[in-house]
């Protein structure tokens, strides 16, 4: 796990181009301490900063073939890298170390352009490849590794962390506007959705996808080198025995392969069912001792501790957990706000920070669940389609529930049984209404844009966000079901949860491996019939497993997430940083949100009505108040 920044095309001293990609790499300084380097040419200088897990004393970067004439730097884990060396030793390669990263760098040299297909891991490279005069970013199957381009037409510069570039830099000023559409999409659904940033020139590369850089003419080529196909196989399963014979073994030997690691391991445990069969998985797979980190809550809607301690027990590993009060909460969410480059709502992020912070004091990788509530349908959302399923016969009669249901008032507030209920309410009258499409495109929304559109100081164009979505939706293939998963994978999957996971546990420079998202499971999940994921509940078939494992109780009990209650914060400890951070003033010097809403104790009326929605708000306050006010002291002061 490192990261990764460079320049390409930069008319520039070879100095200047060196001094700026080294700042660049101390801007990410925390995603590797362990080392690091840059190597600069006429046409391209790359940087990096290492975070050293597999051949820590010899696999420094950036890294070379022997010629020099091919350059690479890399930012992730290649968990059939033994294989594939194995498989290029016998065809007569030689390497000079036992890093993944020269296996990357031998595929290439062997095979340009079909790099990608041989990988299994997660994944964001930049190759400079000087006899061909071209530079590839490529980022892996699913978004796990994050990687962002400024393009300034000419010269192009790109990062693991919209934070490294740098603003000044006269090719790319104007590529550093805010934008506002950006910010109100923001507010709706908490991460800002597709390739789009919060700055109007800045984008990331799309998950699955290589970007090509021509050198000698300039031209741009991006390709999609992987789309999802749901397994065959699994399509054929008519049992849940069956479902579950197919997918333990290729969980296990995920998670097996995701062992790979010169460094002692921990997993992530909350106590649901797919961290626990995570840890369960790593135990047996008895390469390494595992030890298992979780986070509580002093309130006990969002406490999973005792359930964690129960399912560790049952596997046999050490487990330590970390107590989330409210005061200790007011200490760090400065922080854990700060550590997202870009304007992030997702609540969440606060627990996952604490929870990365704790496991990095002793451990450099931990393995964690996420991934299998988008491969085998565990969310609400996913019930609210299998309604939508038996009443398309009759759509009349579901559009008549959904406009009925929306009737009922509601809030987005998680903080209390009522509120939450009619919450739940609410969105499922979103996910009943309309075309299969637009009912998806609802439901993955926390609010609706219209409702999120006085928060924005001026009329912006964040409706553009819902084009690609419904299009994507359109085009996936397969059941209703099979259309969710597929849009969720593409775009809720990288641009909040792994985003939250990644930017929370580089913080803390420790990497978070996702064995759900190995392609192999996902393409088994996806293609399992309703019958075996959906019904029961959701995840049957993990549920299934987790059952046999751990028993009926904690396998059946409720899903309670991993949020943290925000809502309660914004009414008591939290409602001064609102006062500092709305300022009339603060609001007005960035132009975003609108201070006619907000300022002056107005927001009083959000954190009531969508208290949720206020939680985005004040996140997209503190960023910009951060990077383009007083900067990141006085954000961390406003909200102690």
């Amino acid at each position: 796990m490192c990261g990764i920044v460079g320049l390409v095309a930069l008319d520039a001293p070879a100095e200047r181009a060196k001094a700026t990609v080294e700042a660049m790499c101390e801007r990410m300084h925390h995603r590797g301490p362990d080392g690091g380097g840059v190597v600069v040419h006429p046409e391209a200088t790359l940087g990096m900063k290492r975070l050293a897990i597999v051949d820590v004393i010899h696999g420094h970067q950036p890294m070379a073939t022997d010629d020099g004439q091919i350059v690479l730097v890399y930012n992730g884990e290649i968990y059939n890298a033994p294989a594939l060396r194995k498989d290029l030793e016998a065809r007569g390669v030689r390497f000079n170390t036992r890093s993944d990263t020269e296996v990357i760098l031998r595929l290439y040299e062997q095979d340009p352009e079909h790099v990608e297909e041989h990988l299994v891991g997660m994944w964001a490279f930049a190759i400079h490849d000087r006899k061909r005069r071209n530079v590839v970013l490529s980022r892996d199957r699913f978004g796990i590794k994050p990687l962002y381009v400024a393009d300034a037409g000419r010269a192009l510069a790109f990062a693991s962390e919209v934070r490294c570039f740098d603003r000044s830099l006269a090719p790319f000023a104007t590529c550093f506007e805010l934008d506002a559409g950006s910010a109100h999409a923001m507010l709706a659904w908490a991460y800002i959705p597709e390739q789009e940033t919060i700055y109007t020139g800045v984008k990331r590369v799309p998950p699955a996808t290589r970007l090509e850089i021509d050198l000698a003419t300039g031209a741009r080529k991006e390709r999609t080198y992987w789309t999802l196909s749901a397994s065959s196989d699994a399509a054929r399963v008519r049992s849940l025995d069956e479902a579950c014979e197919l997918t333990e073994p290729a969980l296990m030997r995920a998670v097996s392969e995701h062992l790979e690691s010169d460094v002692p391991i921990a997993t992530f445990l909350s106590g649901g069912i797919d961290s626990s069969l995570v840890t369960l998985y790593a135990h047996r797979a008895n390469r390494m001792p595992i030890c298992a980190y979780g986070v509580g809550f002093r309130e006990p809607r969002f406490d999973e501790s005792p359930f964690a301690r129960e399912t560790a027990k049952i596997v046999g590993v050490p487990y330590e957990v970390s107590i989330l009060d409210e005061d200790r909460a007011r200490r760090c969410v400065g922080d854990a706000i700060l550590a997202y480059d870009e304007p992030f709502g997702d609540s969440s992020s606060i627990a996952t920070y604490l929870l990365s912070q704790h496991v990095a004091q002793s451990h450099k990788v931990a393995l964690g669940g996420d991934g299998g509530d988008e491969v085998f349908a565990g969310y609400k959302k996913h019930r609210i389609v299998g309604v939508r399923s038996a009443l398309a016969r009759v759509p009349a009669v579901r559009d008549g529930v959904g406009r009925a249901l929306a009737k009922i008032p509601t809030r987005t507030d998680r903080s209390r049984g009522w509120t939450e209920l009619l919450r739940t309410v609410r969105r499922a009258a979103r996910g009943l209404e309309g075309r299969d499409a637009e009912a998806y495109v609802a439901l993955t929304q926390v609010a609706a844009l219209a409702s999120t559109a006085p928060l924005v100081m001026h009329a912006a164009d964040a409706s553009r966000f819902e084009g690609p979505a419904l299009t994507r939706f359109a085009r996936a293939e397969g059941t209703q079901l099979q259309k969710t998963l597929a849009s969720d994978l593409a775009n809720i999957l990288p641009n909040d949860m792994l985003t939250k996971v990644d930017r929370a546990s580089m913080a803390h420079h420790l990497e978070a491996r996702v064995p759900f998202l190995d392609h192999r499971v996902v393409e088994l999940g996806v293609g399992l019939p309703i019958a075996y994921t959906l019904r029961g509940g959701g995840k049957r078939v993990l549920r299934t497993l987790h059952e046999r494992a751990f028993g009926p109780e904690l396998a059946h009990r409720k899903k309670q997430g991993f949020g943290v209650p925000v809502e309660k914060w914004l009414r008591g400890p939290l409602d001064a940083a609102c006062h500092r951070l709305f300022d009339k003033k603060r609001l007005e010097r960035t132009g975003i949100l609108s201070s006619t809403v907000l300022s002056e104790g107005r927001h009083a009326v959000w954190t009531d009505r969508a208290p949720q929605v206020l939680w985005h708000a004040l996140v997209l306050a503190a960023w910009l108040e951060a990077n383009h006010g007083e900067g990141p002291d006085f954000v961390r002061d406003a909200l102690r």
